[in-house]
């Protein structure tokens, strides 16, 4: 899809904060309308929520109170809720590093037992909050975010010897399909526009590799050798790869106005293209009166744009800021002004 060029073709959607509630912000560009929705009031999201993840059309909000996890889930599509209050007590037996989850099951990433870093993976099931555990690992160094796609979990960490792997666990058959194993090389993955597997390896002489894998096989089936001097943390990165083109956020020296900012890089002709944000901060910062603080960013896949997020730094103790919409070719398509920080874009 060609990138928008009039502002009634802009649509999109967002969660956001400020010192009261959680915010749903829906921007429809056919409709040229808006609907704002505060979560804390409609279905009881507070703002000291611990981790959103979407899976689908489906936001998830996690919760921790009192050694208990909470869930409150929102179909964004349809509008149903579920609610699954105190459904996971923790013990001193595992020490929770991180949730993730699909329509059906909690996955949690943790250590076991207590005093070491035992990886293991406890699989629970929503509808009758049972679970079970499958070890990984043993005494790793490191464990990273993961990644969930189509009914598998990629599982990113270190060893003690110092070896990246990914273990790709199985959510339906609670089984790990293969652990995958990468030496020295730190590996950054993303799921490409095929559905695929894409890992980006840096290696410590500064070396990057692109592998594109099956998603099934695992199977290498395409290699890329970017000149690209920026690496990504292990594990999943916040970007996009269509048809050979990597949206991502590029890190500028330091010291420097921004630490981010949105980027393309295209993998055919090895040419990377920097949005200059700088001036478009500026260009919100004039017109509107206002300074402006960068909080995050995201490409559209389906508008073919990014959404960059801003908080304002005002006189007062209210949490203002807003979104720009920045086409391809680094062109502010709009900017929109809210009472709350935008820090979550709904894919």
């Amino acid at each position: 899809m060609a990138t928008p060029e009039v502002e009634e073709r802009i649509s999109f959607e967002l969660i956001g904060v400020n010192q009261d509630a959680v915010f749903q912000y829906r921007q429809d560009g056919t409709l040229d309308s808006t609907v704002e929705t505060n979560l804390t009031n409609e279905i009881g999201v507070n703002t000291n929520y611990l981790t959103l993840r979407q899976i689908g059309s489906t936001l998830s909000f996690y919760s921790f109170d009192s050694g208990k996890f909470s869930l409150i889930q929102k179909n964004v599509d349809t509008d149903e809720v579920q609610v699954y209050n105190d459904f996971y007590t923790n013990t001193s037996a595992r020490s929770i590093v991180w949730g993730t989850n699909n329509d059906t099951s909690v996955f949690f990433g943790f250590y076991n037992p207590q005093g070491t870093t035992n990886l293991a993976i406890r699989n629970i099931t929503l509808n009758t909050l049972e679970g079970t555990d499958l070890s990984l690992e043993f005494n790793i160094n490191t464990l990273y975010p993961p990644l969930y796609h189509n009914g598998k979990l990629f599982v990113t960490y270190r060893t003690n010897a110092l070896e990246y792997k990914i273990s790709v666990y199985e959510t339906e058959t609670n089984v790990i399909q293969q652990t995958l194993s990468f030496g020295n090389d730190a590996p950054s993955i993303l799921i490409d526009d095929n559905g695929d597997l894409a890992v980006f390896k840096f290696s410590s002489e500064a070396n990057t590799t692109l592998d594109i894998l099956d998603f099934n096989t695992l199977d290498r089936v395409q290699e890329f050798l970017p000149t690209l001097s920026q690496r990504f943390n292990p594990g999943p990165i916040n970007a996009k790869l269509i048809d050979n083109k990597f949206y991502y956020e590029f890190e500028y020296s330091q010291p420097f106005s921004i630490e981010r900012g949105p980027a393309i890089y295209d993998l055919a002709t090895s040419t990377n293209s920097i949005i200059d944000l700088p001036n478009l901060i500026s260009e919100v910062e004039i017109t509107n009166d206002i300074s402006i603080n960068i909080f995050s960013q995201q490409y559209n896949v389906k508008e073919r744009f990014f959404l960059v997020s801003y908080s304002e730094f005002t006189n007062d103790s209210q949490l203002r800021g807003g979104a720009m919409v920045i086409s391809d070719e680094g062109k502010l398509l709009e900017n929109v002004e809210l009472n709350f920080v935008p820090v979550y874009f709904i894919e």
